[in-house]
């Protein structure tokens, strides 16, 4: 279907959300598969239908270099069980925004150029706020109750890794290493995500990527 049909589809179906709190959207899917393009637009849905909408990402809550890369940089396992600090994730973003929570939030705890841990100043969600919120492993067992509607994002690897590489030619110095660290480190972790936590199962919906003017539902 075209693709402005299916986020106003989507878009639908978060505004007739009823909850007595902000609605934590999750957007995953494995590493390039277009997540984060795809939360972009689901959000610019959404204003245009005069939501109150934040968009944020677990990529703002990373660990430092230090835990990071404590397994190897190339450590698929370093990157699927050390990027990101979930507590704070949870404890700063997810939770105070849930059923019970107080409202007061952070967007981000960690600056990832300058390597050091943030401590903004607290924000307070308003309860028909909603948080739309991208990530690989957001759907993880420990997380996955933390989200109000999960949108998994399907793409195959072959696709996700030529998207990716290209995107990340000129950080790696080329295609062809931008290419090998997919290969080594970033999809063998999705797959593990994948293998361990079934996203595509839990989520309230699941659409296939692979053709990005004619994404579908599966």
């Amino acid at each position: 279907m075209l693709r402005s049909e299916l986020i106003s589809d989507i878009a639908y179906r978060i505004i007739c959300l009823k909850r007595l709190h902000p609605i934590r959207v999750g957007v995953s899917g494995i590493t390039s598969s277009g997540k984060t393009t795809f939360a972009n637009e689901l959000m610019e849905e959404l204003r245009s239908r005069k939501m109150d909408v934040i968009r944020t990402s677990i990529d703002n809550f990373h660990n430092p270099r230090v835990i990071r890369y404590r397994q190897g940089k190339e450590s698929a396992i370093g990157y699927y069980e050390d990027a990101h600090d979930y507590n704070s994730f949870k404890h700063k973003l997810l939770i105070p925004l849930g059923p019970g929570g107080n409202l007061q939030y952070q967007e981000n705890s960690f600056d990832l150029t300058k390597d050091v841990y943030v401590n903004p100043e607290l924000k307070i969600a308003n309860i028909d706020t909603i948080f739309i919120i991208d990530g690989t492993f957001l759907f993880k067992k420990d997380l996955c109750d933390l989200f109000d509607f999960k949108i998994f994002v399907e793409t195959d690897f072959e696709l996700a890794r030529k998207r990716g590489a290209k995107r990340e030619e000129l950080a790696f110095g080329s295609f062809e290493k931008a290419e090998e660290m997919f290969l080594k480190r970033y999809h063998v972790a999705s797959k593990l995500y994948l293998a361990q936590h079934s996203p595509h199962l839990i989520a309230d919906v699941v659409i296939n990527n692979n053709e990005l003017d004619n994404p579908f539902f599966v």
